[in-house]
């Protein structure tokens, strides 16, 4: 049976958990048994009144993420759906590549980005950066005013992500 998996990247303080949190409140994982892999432990963490048909793992390397290690979480926790909270600093290409069991899915790639920090990350760290919104099917940019909203939109991330 094939597993749908939803891929959540960004950066530190990128509001990845608070998302999470946001779409569990909502209703996403109230039918199916729903499988979350922690990737890296932000400042916040989840709500536990969210959580009744959610099975949390924190994955401490990303070596950990091979599809043996990835079956076995199937076979203990039974999940219909898996959401992975990605670490940052971790490159995707080795996990949407080889990283996942043939019956796992990768369904979504949603990228969260703090626009008061994108243009330093770009900057020191681009080719991770860029790596996650060129393969996102989501972009999305939290803490955006005006202002950063209008150098955002001069850097012209389109032609980055035709998605």
């Amino acid at each position: 049976m094939d597993i749908p998996v939803y891929l959540i990247a960004g950066f530190l303080d990128a509001g990845k958990t608070s998302f999470i949190n946001g779409i569990l409140r909502d209703g996403f994982a109230a039918e199916d048994r729903t499988l979350l892999l922690c990737c890296e432990e932000g400042e916040l963490g989840y709500d536990p009144h969210v959580l009744s048909n959610v099975f949390t793992y924190t994955v401490e390397d990303e070596e950990q993420l091979t599809p043996e290690f990835l079956k076995k979480l199937e076979k203990q926790y039974r999940p219909k759906q898996v959401i992975v909270e990605y670490n940052g600093m971790w490159s995707m290409e080795k996990l949407y590549r080889e990283g996942l069991p043939a019956n796992w899915i990768l369904y979504q790639i949603m990228c969260l980005v703090d626009a008061r920090t994108f243009e330093m990350y770009v900057k020191n760290m681009g080719q991770l950066m860029m790596e996650k919104i060129t393969n996102a099917d989501m972009l999305i940019f939290d803490h955006c005013n005006e202002q950063l909203r209008a150098q955002l939109r001069s850097r012209n991330l389109r032609m980055v992500n035709r998605r």
